[in-house]
């Protein structure tokens, strides 16, 4: 699908102060993948205003700039040549984890001697995630709307239960369509989602690991650390090592 795809340049943008894009003109698509904060471009003449969660990829050879300032923000870029996802231009997307996942390792490649040859690679898998990101994997509206449901609130401590009298159907039928299309159990997939975003706060911002045990519906501390080392095979600390060496850019 992106077989033609060469990474070009990638980076972590961070900016306290007031900011705006600069107005330019580039032979290469340009993705922003926003973490914190907002962003207001316009391409062509259309204005475009990013917040968290938003993905926006900018085509080559088009103007665009900044038509407004903003403040304490927060961007993943990246730069590359070939083609781009169909049908997708600007959008929220569910869970950082995976795309700010592959950023990471760009990042990481980009400063280790010899490792650069992965940065096609993973430029790829990041257009490939957003793609597939784009497109519902079932039909059923049932199943749609509880995996939807669950992917919005993964930070409220959900249970079975909540998502069954959320949804107004029995908790065994659930399951059962449910596995039927996602080879999992609900509760397999709260907990698989609670941990995509837990990752993405320890990947995308600056809180505590207790500021992110609260703010992913964990009472206990303790219970947060343990829940992280089942679910991940290590602890909270040794993730957070695996991922510390990247450069940020705040121009």
């Amino acid at each position: 699908m992106f077989e033609d795809v060469k990474f070009s340049s990638c980076g972590k943008f961070v900016s306290t102060d007031d900011w705006i894009h600069p107005d330019r003109v580039i032979d290469s698509y340009e993705m922003i993948l926003v973490t914190k904060g907002y962003v207001y471009l316009n391409e062509d003449g259309t204005d475009y205003e990013l917040k968290e969660n938003d993905v926006l990829i900018l085509e080559p050879h088009k103007r665009h700039y900044g038509y407004k300032h903003s403040r304490n923000t927060e961007f993943f870029w990246l730069h590359w040549h070939g083609n781009a996802p169909e049908g997708l231009k600007h959008r929220k997307i569910d869970s950082l984890y995976t795309v700010s996942l592959y950023f990471r390792q760009i990042l990481q490649h980009l400063i280790e001697p010899g490792m650069r040859e992965a940065t096609d690679y993973l430029t790829r898998l990041i257009l490939i995630e957003l793609q597939s990101n784009s497109t519902n994997p079932t039909n059923n509206h049932i199943v749609e709307e509880i995996a939807a449901y669950i992917r919005a609130n993964s930070h409220m401590g959900l249970t079975e239960a909540k998502v069954a009298k959320h949804i107004g159907y029995n908790t065994d039928y659930l399951n059962r369509i449910f596995k039927a299309h996602y080879f999992k159990t609900i509760k397999q997939y709260i907990n698989e989602k609670r941990m995509e975003t837990v990752k993405s706060l320890m990947l995308t911002q600056s809180y505590t690991l207790s500021e992110i045990a609260a703010k992913t519906g964990f009472t206990e501390y303790k219970y947060f650390l343990k829940f992280f080392k089942y679910h991940e095979g290590i602890t909270p600390t040794e993730f957070y090592k695996q991922y510390a060496k990247i450069h940020i850019n705040s121009r």
